[in-house]
Order: structure tokens, then sequence, then C-alpha cells
């Protein structure tokens, strides 16, 4: 038997919609690996920021409305709460401010990288490095769905996501596979 006959990198077909050649042929030079880090770090740290504040007055709340305790036993590990300390309402404000923290980074994150993408194409990493979204066939901005799933697959498949562009023809992540998206250059669009 022989093995069969290799198939040809698809990066280079230019009759293909959504490969490499076919976007780069109408719609600009595609973002490599390297181009693509700085933005995902710049819009991790305004989702991750989003998120800081509420968790830290969170944990100041619960820790300041904690009982005082003191040593009341024989063993040192026996305490026992001073009455009339602590404050259940301020411990329950910092669970609700933590809980208020998550909700605030998924909310940076689908105003920043959805809803924006859908508007222009850009997250604010982005359009601070000069890269844009596009739908990879009309080379318009990704639709709503688009734009969510392809989000989705980021969050959940993290960095398998990013390194599959390595190997990828078309120098795309899992997540612009799915959302049928490639990111490019702005320069000139």
């Amino acid at each position: 038997m022989t093995a069969p006959a290799p198939l040809p990198p698809t990066n280079g077909d230019p009759n293909r919609p959504g490969s490499r050649a076919w976007v780069e042929q109408r719609y600009g030079r595609t973002a490599a690996f390297p181009d693509r880090i700085v933005p995902g770090i710049i819009d991790g740290v305004l989702s991750a920021m989003a998120a800081l504040v509420p968790l830290v007055l969170g944990i100041i709340c619960i820790v300041a409305g904690m009982p005082d305790t003191y040593d009341c036993g024989i063993y040192s590990y026996d305490t026992c709460e001073v009455p009339g300390s602590g404050s259940g309402g301020l411990v329950a404000l910092g669970v609700l401010l933590i809980l208020l923290s998550a909700v605030a980074s998924l909310a940076t994150t689908a105003y920043n990288r959805v809803y924006r993408v859908t508007r222009s194409g850009q997250s604010l990493g982005k359009k601070l490095t000069g890269l844009k979204v596009i739908d990879a066939e009309t080379g318009g901005h990704p639709k709503l769905g688009a734009a969510a799933l392809r989000e989705l697959v980021h969050q959940f498949a993290g960095i398998i996501s990013w390194i599959w562009m390595l190997v990828d023809d078309d120098d795309r992540t899992l997540a612009d596979i799915v959302g049928k998206t490639h990111v490019i250059h702005a320069e000139g669009t």
C-alpha cells in the first residue's frame, strides 16, 4: 500500500474563502501570533481591573465584619467570640461584592471583546495595537453570534486556542475558526 499524498497547505489557496491568502488579497495583512500577544494582555488586564476593586472591597468587608475572638480554653486552638462584636451585614456585603467582581469581569469582557468587536472590529487592546477582527469571508465586522461564540471558545479553551494558532496554516486560533474570523492589521481599513 502506498501512503496517501499529503494535503497541500491551505494558506496558499487564494480561491478558498476564509483562508489566509483569501483574506490577505482582499482585506489586508493577517496578524501573526506575536502580534496578538499584547492586545490579549491588555484586554485581560482590563477585565481583571474591573474585578479587582469589588473583590478587594469585599475581602475588606468580610474581614472587618468577622467577630473578635479570644482564647477561652486550655488549648491554644480554643477560641470564643466576643459577644456583640462582628457584623453579619458587613460579611454579607463582602460576599455580595465578591460576587459582583465576577459579574464586573464578565460584563467588561462582554463589552470589550464582543460588543466593541461587533461595532468596530476592535477590542480596546486591538485598537491600541492596530489590529482588527473581521469576518473571514466578508471582511466586515463579525456578527453578534459569531463574536460571542468566538469569545466563549477563547474563555473555555484558553491557552489551547492560542497554541492552535501556532500549527494552523491560516494563523487562526480555535476561537477564530469557530467564529469564522481573522485578525488583520487595521492600517488601510
